[in-house]
């Protein structure tokens, strides 16, 4: 409440204790006039009477209900199939089968042209470096980097989080002494932990309070999983062995919290809704008779039996087998018409909105690409890339280059790789392309013609076009000259060897053996 207000207030109940009439007008007058100034949103009126939302910070609500959220969000993606497929589909689409790295260390620049030369041997040297490392980077053994890679976006998508620590092993035979070790967001904690010096602690991370840069996180690690000592109750990491990735909501922003939070509820009607109409037309689909006597205990005692677990009594009728009746007795078969005609289109309008909670396109959540031309289904693939694209963005700058850049200063220093002037100056050896994965066209024929003319009139290069397809340029040259070479050892040429394969795909194979 303002000032003016407040005076305003003050002025009516002086006026309502000459007049209480005017008063009211008084009030009434106020209300009006600041009920225009607002937003209509902002606006209580008999339907909003009762929506309060809280009013604080992000790290407030988060505090209070991620929790929550985690462990609801994790039994739906246990329990119900179209949650367990959202995630799926994110973690399939963002990783694949990982996202791969190409160096593009540069030498100099080339005098007469003015364009930079590539470091061949340094990017060779790198690039080997980089995927025999890849094999050993799980702490434990068990997963490749690029299944780190997938566990992450997993976490990511379930929690809103996701947390690794670099930890060194300096056992013998190792490439590197550098490991990483995935972390459950759960063990950030505050509890039993203490700040360093004026560092203000909250939800187990601590910060600086001046600038908000984290300086460690706390852990409360379950016993016999990482190699810290556990001398305390919590594990103090510092920030720069920790690699914390989520998206930022709000400023000041210290956790993430799941971007299926708003989907949740919806989800859990939704398999709710499932379940009952399934168990309903489970009982639909069985004869239910209900039998009218004037002698019910000995009809009862003759014909039922009792159930072991209820005590009640249960008479079942088999399939075709005719009960004939006393004197007396009536049956009536009941019937149910569950589900009913609306349960489908109903479902449908429910998963539609699951579709737009969790950010994929309904076709992809469900499996259900009826009614779909080339032109829906192109547009609902093109509108995915564009939903796709920041989430890879964000896995490569908050895992994929820290990752990276870990990787080669702890190769420097071991001395597995020569990088002059790394320690001075490490950026010009990060140098690289992170190739994500791609989509295949929808219609290969129309979209390989529309690619063909577009790198004719200069406005996309071949680049672009295999990178979309999640492929590098480089890699489908090589393999041309290599499918060339082989090709000429028979003696046709490509032309021949596309006839054959499209004539005859065993033409090939029939060479070989000749």
């Amino acid at each position: 409440m303002n000032l003016a207000t407040s005076i305003g207030i003050a002025i009516d109940r002086v006026v309502g204790i000459v007049s209480p009439q005017h008063e009211a007008k008084r009030i009434v007058a106020r209300i009006k006039c600041m009920q225009v100034r607002q937003f209509a949103a902002a606006k209580n009126s008999r339907l909003t009477g009762d929506w309060m939302p809280a009013a604080t910070d992000i790290n407030t609500l988060i505090r209070t209900g991620s929790a929550t959220v985690r462990e609801r969000s994790r039994q739906l993606v246990r329990d119900f199939a179209y949650f367990s497929r959202a995630v799926k589909v994110l973690v399939d689409f963002t990783v694949g089968t990982g996202i791969t790295f190409q160096s593009r260390v540069v030498r100099g620049t080339n005098a007469e042209t003015g364009k930079s030369r590539l470091h061949s041997t340094a990017i060779r040297q790198i690039e080997d470096a980089w995927n025999r490392w890849m094999d050993e980077a799980d702490a434990s053994g068990k997963m490749h980097y690029h299944e780190i890679e997938r566990l992450w976006k997993r976490q990511d998508v379930e929690t809103g989080e996701a947390l690794l620590v670099k930890v060194f092993d300096p056992t013998p035979g190792r490439f590197l002494p550098l490991c990483l070790q995935m972390y459950e967001p759960d063990w950030l904690t505050s509890n039993f932990a203490r700040a360093a010096g004026n560092n203000l602690l909250d939800q187990g991370i601590e910060y600086d309070p001046l600038t908000g840069r984290v300086a460690a996180y706390h852990f409360a690690v379950p016993d016999g999983f990482n190699q810290f000592s556990g001398k305390s109750k919590t594990t103090r990491v510092p920030a720069h062995n920790v690699i914390h990735g989520y998206e930022m909501l709000r400023p000041g922003q210290l956790r993430g919290i799941s971007p299926f939070t708003s989907a949740i509820l919806l989800a859990d009607d939704l398999h709710e809704y499932l379940g009952a109409e399934m168990d309903g037309a489970k009982m639909a689909a069985k004869y239910l008779g209900i039998v009218e006597t004037d002698d019910v205990a000995g009809f009862q005692k003759m014909r039922s039996t009792v159930d072991a677990h209820t005590g009640q009594r249960v008479e079942v009728l088999e399939n075709a087998i005719i009960e004939y009746l006393r004197a007396g007795e009536k049956m009536t078969l009941t019937s149910s018409n569950r589900p009913g005609e609306s349960f489908t289109p109903f479902t449908r309008l429910i998963l539609q909105m699951v579709a737009v909670a969790t950010n994929i396109p309904y076709e992809l959540l469900t499996g259900d690409y009826q009614g779909l031309n080339y032109n829906a289904l192109r547009g609902v693939r093109n509108d995915f890339i564009k939903i796709i694209g920041p989430l890879q963005n964000r896995h490569i700058r908050q895992l994929s280059r820290p990752v990276f850049a870990s990787f080669l200063e702890s190769a420097y220093l071991s001395g597995r790789l020569a990088l002059p002037g790394f320690a001075s100056n490490p950026r010009p050896w990060m140098e690289g392309r992170w190739q994500v994965p791609g989509m295949e066209p929808v219609d290969m024929l129309r979209e390989s013609k529309s690619n063909v003319e577009q790198m004719t009139s200069l406005l996309r290069s071949p680049q672009e076009i295999t990178a979309a397809r999640g492929r590098d340029w480089e890699e489908v040259l090589i393999e041309c000259a290599e499918a060339k070479d082989m090709a000429t050892q028979r003696g046709l040429t490509m032309g021949e060897v596309s006839t054959a394969l499209q004539t005859n795909p065993a033409a090939l194979d029939a060479g070989e053996n000749q």
